[in-house]
Formats: C-alpha cells, sequence, structure tokens
C-alpha cells in the first residue's frame, strides 16, 4: 500500500470566550428560554408593583447649634472637658425609644389623636431614618408610612420633642457646669491662698524680696570687699613703712616701748578695736543684702566712724600725755613730742588698718557663702512663683467662666432647630411604577439573557452549523438537512412525493460527491472511511446514500461495512447479511463472491458486515483487511467504509493506517462539543488522516438558511411561471 501524506486535524475543545456572532446566535438559539424568563421576571414585578400599599415619606431638617458656652478650656484637674459634636451620638439620642414616646404621648394628646391610635414607638423606629448632610452640621429626618398626613404629623411631633429635650439639656448641662464652678472655687482659693502664703514665707525666710537683685547685690559686694581688701593691704603695708621711719627717728624709747605695751594691756581700748571690728563686718554684710541708704547700713557705718575716733582719744589718753615723765626724769623736746605723737598716730591707724581688714576678710568668707547660696534660693523661688501664677489664673478663669455661665444659662437656647419643617407628600415614593416596570424588563431580560447563557454552557449538544465552526479546526465538508427517509433509492422506488427536504438531503449529498475528488490530487483519495463520535448521529445513513449518488455519477463504488458491531447498511440497501466482510477476513472465501449489486446500472458493489464475530478489532487490524483494500483500490473508483463510532471503540482506529482518509460526521441536536473534540482527539492520536466534517440532522432554521429556496424552485414552478415568465424560463434553464 503506498503511504499518502496525512495531515492530522487536532480538534480544538469548546471555545468558551466571549464572541460577538456566538453571543447573538446563543440568543437566536435560546430565545424561547429568554422570552420566558423575561415576561416571568417582568409579570411578577409587575403584579408586586401594583399589589404593594404606596408608602410615603416626608422629611424635615435640624439643624444642630454647638453655640453654648463650654468649660473645656479651663484646665483645671478633674474638670469636665467637651468634645466636637459627634452627629453619630447625636443621632443615636434622636433614635432613643423615649425621646419617641414622649412625641408619640404628644400625638394621643392631638385633637386628631383617633388617626394615631395605631402608632406606637416601634412602628416610628422602623420607619424613621436620620441622615446626616455632608460637610455640615445638619440631620435629614425622614419618615414612612402609609398615610402622607400621619407621616408629616409624626415629623411634627418628633421635631418638637427633639427641639425642647434640646433646650432642657442644655440648661442642664450649664447649670451642671455652675455647680461644679461653685465647688471648686473654694478649693483652688485655697490653694492661691497657700502659694502666697509661701511665697511670704520665703521673703522672710532669707530677709530679701527678689532673688536676682539680691543675687546682683552680693556679687557687686563681693567685688568691693575685694577692692577694700586690696587697699587696706595697701594703706597697711604704707602704715607699717611709716611706724618704722618714725620708729627710727623717734627711736625705740622706753616711753615708746611702754606706750606700745600699754595700748596692747589696755582692756578698754583692746574693746574698742574688738567692737570696731564686729561693726565693720556687720557694716559689710548688711551693704550686701541692702542699698547704701539703708537705714541699717547708715547706723553701722555711723557707729563705725564713733567707734574709730574714740579708737583715737583712747590711745592718746593712755600714751600720749605724760608718758616721757612717767620714765624720764628729762621733759620731752617738741620735735620728740611730735614726732612721738605721729607714732602714736600711726600705730593706732595701723591698728585700726588691721581691725578693718580682718573684718572685711570676716565679711567675704560670710558673702561667699551667700553668694554659693543663691541658685537653690533662685530655683525654689521660681517654682513657688509659677505655682502663685498658675493658681492665680485657674482661679481667675473659674471666676470668668462662672460669670459667663450665669449669663448664658439666662439667655440659653436650643441647641437643636427646626430648619426646614415637614410637609405632605404629594407622590408616594413606592412602588415607583415607571421606575418598577423599567427595571423589571431590564432585569428580567439581563436574567433571561444569563438563563441562555448558562444552558447553552450546560448544554453540549450542537444546535447549529456555526457551532460546529467555532470549536474544530478542520474543513466543514457539507452541511446535510434533516429527511424523512433513510434511503433516496428506496423512496424513489416506492413512489413517495418529494418533498423540499428531500431536495435539499439529495443536493447536499451531491455537492458533497463532487467535493470528494478535491480531497487530494492524482485521485489519491479513494479508500474513505466514515466515522462519528458517538451512535445515532446518520453517519451510516450518508455513507450509503452518498455511495448510490456516487455511483449515478457514473463512478464504479464499493461501500464496505465495517461495523461488525451494530452493522446497518445492508438494512438500508435491502440485502441480505449472511456473509460479508467477517466472512472475507476470517475465511479464505474470496471477496468477489461477497459483494451484493446495490445499483440497476452495476456501478455500485456492496459488502456487508457479515455474521458479527467475536472480536471485530482483530480482523480489521489484520494484514489480509490491509490487502483487501490494495485489491479494492485497484477496481474500484471510491471505496467508501462505514466504521463504527471512534469514542469508546477502537475498530475505527484500526483502519487508520490502512484507509486514505477519515471523514467525520457529526449530527445536530446528538454530537456533543466535547464528543466532536474528543473525537478528533482520538483520531489525532492514531495519526489519522481527518478530511473533514459532515454536519448532518440540520433542523429547519438552518435549513432555510441553506436549502429554503427548494421549496419555490422544486414545489411551485407554476405559480412562479404565471406571474414572472422570465423567472420561469430561469428556472427551467438552472435546472438543465
Amino acid at each position: 500500500m503506498t503511504e499518502y501524506p496525512k495531515a492530522n486535524y487536532v480538534g480544538r475543545y469548546v471555545d468558551d470566550s466571549f464572541k460577538l456572532a456566538k453571543f447573538f446566535r446563543v440568543l437566536r438559539k435560546r430565545w424561547i428560554v429568554i422570552v420566558a424568563v423575561s415576561a416571568s421576571v417582568f409579570a411578577g414585578t409587575t403584579y408586586y408593583t401594583f399589589t404593594r400599599t404606596p408608602q410615603y415619606k416626608a422629611g424635615a431638617a435640624l439643624l444642630i447649634n454647638n453655640s453654648t458656652i463650654a468649660v473645656s478650656d479651663i484646665q483645671v484637674p478633674g474638670l469636665p472637658g467637651a468634645s466636637s459634636i459627634n452627629l453619630g451620638t447625636e443621632i443615636g439620642i434622636l433614635r432613643s425609644r423615649p425621646l419617641i414616646e414622649i412625641a408619640v404621648a404628644k400625638m394621643r394628646q392631638s385633637p386628631t389623636a383617633s388617626s394615631y391610635k395605631e402608632i406606637d414607638a416601634g412602628t416610628i423606629m422602623n420607619g424613621l431614618e436620620i441622615r446626616p448632610e455632608r460637610d455640615a452640621l445638619i440631620l435629614r429626618l425622614i419618615f414612612t408610612d402609609s398615610d402622607p398626613k400621619r407621616a408629616r404629623e409624626v415629623l411634627n411631633a418628633l421635631s418638637q420633642t427633639y427641639v425642647e429635650y434640646s433646650l432642657s439639656d442644655r440648661r442642664t448641662k450649664s447649670s451642671t457646669a455652675i455647680k461644679f464652678i461653685q465647688e471648686k472655687l473654694p478649693q483652688v482659693k485655697q490653694q492661691l491662698d497657700k502659694s502666697a502664703l509661701a511665697v511670704t514665707q520665703f521673703r522672710k525666710t532669707y530677709n530679701i524680696v527678689d532673688p536676682e537683685t539680691y543675687a546682683a547685690s552680693v556679687y557687686s559686694m563681693r567685688e568691693a570687699l575685694e577692692k577694700q581688701a586690696q587697699d587696706l593691704q595697701i594703706r597697711i603695708a604704707q602704715l607699717q613703712q611709716q611706724f618704722e621711719i618714725l620708729s627710727r627717728q623717734v627711736g625705740k624709747t622706753p616711753d615708746a616701748a611702754i606706750g606700745s605695751a600699754i595700748l596692747q594691756q589696755d582692756v578698754p581700748y583692746q574693746s574698742l578695736v574688738r567692737q570696731f571690728q564686729e561693726v565693720e563686718t556687720n557694716y559689710f554684710l548688711e551693704r550686701t543684702r541692702f542699698r547704701e541708704d539703708h537705714p541699717n547700713v547708715l547706723a553701722l557705718k555711723d557707729r563705725r566712724d564713733e567707734l574709730y575716733r574714740l579708737l583715737e582719744t583712747r590711745a592718746q589718753s593712755v600714751v600720749g600725755v605724760g608718758v616721757g615723765n612717767n620714765f624720764t626724769n628729762e621733759p620731752n623736746s617738741p620735735i620728740q613730742q611730735g614726732l612721738a605723737t605721729q607714732l602714736f598716730e600711726t600705730q593706732t591707724t595701723l591698728a585700726v588698718s588691721e581691725a578693718q581688714l580682718e573684718s572685711i576678710r570676716s565679711a567675704q568668707s560670710e558673702v561667699s557663702r551667700a553668694f554659693s547660696g543663691i541658685p537653690q534660693i533662685q530655683q525654689r523661688y521660681v517654682e513657688i512663683q509659677r505655682q502663685l501664677a498658675l493658681d492665680t489664673s485657674t482661679y481667675n478663669k473659674l471666676t470668668e467662666k462662672l460669670e459667663e455661665l450665669r449669663i448664658s444659662e439666662a439667655q440659653e437656647i436650643s441647641s437643636w432647630r427646626i430648619l426646614e419643617p415637614p410637609l405632605i407628600p404629594t407622590r408616594p415614593s413606592s412602588p415607583d411604577i415607571e421606575r418598577s416596570l423599567i427595571t423589571g424588563a431590564f432585569v428580567g431580560a439581563v436574567l433571561g439573557i444569563l438563563s441562555a447563557l448558562a444552558l447553552d454552557r450546560l448544554d453540549q449538544r450542537i444546535r447549529e452549523v456555526e457551532e460546529v465552526k467555532e470549536i474544530i479546526d478542520i474543513p466543514l465538508l457539507a452541511s446535510i438537512p434533516m429527511t424523512e427517509v433513510a434511503s433516496l433509492s428506496a423512496m424513489i422506488s416506492q413512489g413517495i412525493l418529494p418533498s423540499s427536504s428531500y431536495y435539499a438531503f439529495k443536493e447536499a449529498l451531491s455537492s458533497l460527491a463532487l467535493n470528494l475528488r478535491y480531497l487530494g490530487t492524482d485521485n489519491m483519495m479513494k479508500v474513505i472511511a466514515f466515522t462519528s463520535s458517538v451512535p445515532s448521529e446518520g453517519k451510516s445513513t450518508l455513507t450509503y446514500n452518498l455511495s448510490t449518488i456516487l455511483a449515478a455519477l457514473g463512478y464504479r463504488v464499493l461501500l464496505v461495512d465495517a461495523d461488525m458491531r451494530k452493522p446497518t447498511v445492508h438494512k438500508l440497501s435491502k440485502l441480505p447479511n449472511k456473509v460479508g466482510l467477517s466472512t472475507a477476513l476470517a475465511t479464505p472465501t474470496p471477496w468477489q463472491d461477497l459483494i451484493q449489486s446495490g445499483d440497476e446500472k452495476g456501478n455500485l458493489d456492496v459488502l456487508t458486515s457479515g455474521s458479527i464475530p467475536p472480536n471485530p478489532m482483530l480482523l480489521l487490524e489484520s494484514t489480509k483487511m490491509s490487502a483487501l483494500i490494495q485489491e479494492w483500490r485497484q477496481v474500484y473508483d471510491y471505496v467508501l467504509v462505514d466504521t463504527p463510532p471512534v469514542i469508546g471503540i477502537t475498530d475505527a482506529q484500526c483502519l487508520t493506517s490502512k484507509v486514505d482518509t477519515f471523514i467525520l460526521v457529526a449530527a445536530i441536536n446528538r454530537s456533543t462539543r466535547s464528543g466532536i473534540s474528543r473525537a478528533l482527539e482520538v483520531l489525532a492520536s492514531a495519526r489519522a488522516n481527518v478530511s473533514g466534517l459532515l454536519i448532518n440532522m440540520i433542523g429547519s432554521s438552518d435549513s432555510e438558511y441553506h436549502y429554503g429556496y427548494y421549496d419555490q424552485y422544486y414545489l411551485n414552478p407554476a405559480g412562479d411561471s404565471e406571474e414572472d415568465p422570465e423567472a420561469d424560463a430561469g428556472t427551467i434553464e438552472l435546472s438543465k
């Protein structure tokens, strides 16, 4: 057997991608479902719309005002503060049952109370809606009721109740704030007095008014004492030098020595020296605390000067009179007496200066100790001053706020104000008939389309030719319409009147017969096997009728029934099936003795399946089957082989390497998309050459599109000729 090139086509699985043409095809195919679902939804919506009780919505608006004087800016521990308005909290208050019950009580006290017997707090809470306005302190009140007047009256009662509650609440808040401040003021006043007393005690303790001024004066005094000490050291050095000079001039006489000893031993003189040193020290210390014109400083200065004069007077009285006379017998000369006087004065001044220097040293020590303690004094002073300022500020704020709250309480107004009073609604809010009907129609159409798409997805059966084209990539050889009879020859022989479906069926097969010569070049495609994905797709019927048409065209045709499991060809050709293909494969009987004539001209030979063997696959896979096909190829123009379905049965796969090509048959409303794809996959895995696809059993919708003109052309030619002779002439010309 000559091997021919095979173009293996692999079927694509179902294409689930969205395509506009596919979408419209589904709509056309499932239009009954779409109409049924759409009509049902629209009818249900219409019934629901017209049977509902009309509901009316009344609306009002409340303005939330936060103008009450708050106490949040008073920074006192334990004092409650107010935060910004929380509309969620306000809405919760408005929807609270106690307030709504107050409104219900007002409505029942009105003159038209009989109309509101059915209204209670639960009903109002279910029908009440409160929405805040965006970026505004406004609340929208909406109440829904079947009675428009009652809806307005409910909102009127609610609005009045809310305003009264708000006024009462704000007055309560002001009274509470006043009471709180009145209770707090004595505590704050007590704390303020305590802080002021601490300042007074500080000044008494340290005997200063201001630590800053005190620190500056201590620093100045320390500098002044340092300068005075330096000056006194220079002066003492000068006095000592002068004393030495005068001593050399006067000479260290017994009188001078006795005078010096007398001054050192003189108790009053030494007492005056000690008093002078003490006063001098106190004088310098007081200057660190007070100014020069302070009475204490002036008194110490006068006392110091007085003691200095007393020292001079005492020295003169002790050693200046009759000193020489007491120790020598010779009177002193005037010059010696003057020098002695200067010597005594210098000695006295030197003693006073030394006493002053010692006092300054002592004062410097005291000033240094005072200066080192200044930082602690300043820190303590700052703390008590800060506490005093804080307590004073708190007391002043509380006092001012108390007066403001008293004024505000007298002028208090409600924080909730009716911005828009409710009106009687003129049109029902629901049902909106126009909107409901439009919505019902739209939703019905959408649900109908979705139902159609869902059914199309769930239903895998092929219903139109276009579906097959979308899921396979092999050529569509022909689309065969459904006909009433299985055999064209039997229909003519029985004298049955041809119908439009008969002519359409015949023309489709004739077109297929002519197209077979284009499957290969140089008459290479002679042995053609027909198969399908599942049984009952009309494969055997198409094969038999195609063989009769090829024989009528003058071709030598052999029809082989290779379906040895469920043979059909012998039934279509009205031939016996005692012997056939199984006999030729299993016995040495020549195949020429087993064929039967299928037409009057002798162009069609039929080899039926014969008796059913136990394992047809072994016979079809045998080398004898290959030899038979080679012989048939030499004798006949076409060898048409009817094989079993490929899914689940391997018989057809045994012939893939023996025949020239396969043609797959699919039937509308019987074949499935997945079945066709699976059949192509099986043939591709067996390396079969699949030339194309035949679509069988096309319904009226597709046959009207493909072959609808047969009704007018074949069945009513006379009527056309009467109306249009030229058209009749054209029809006759075409038929020839």
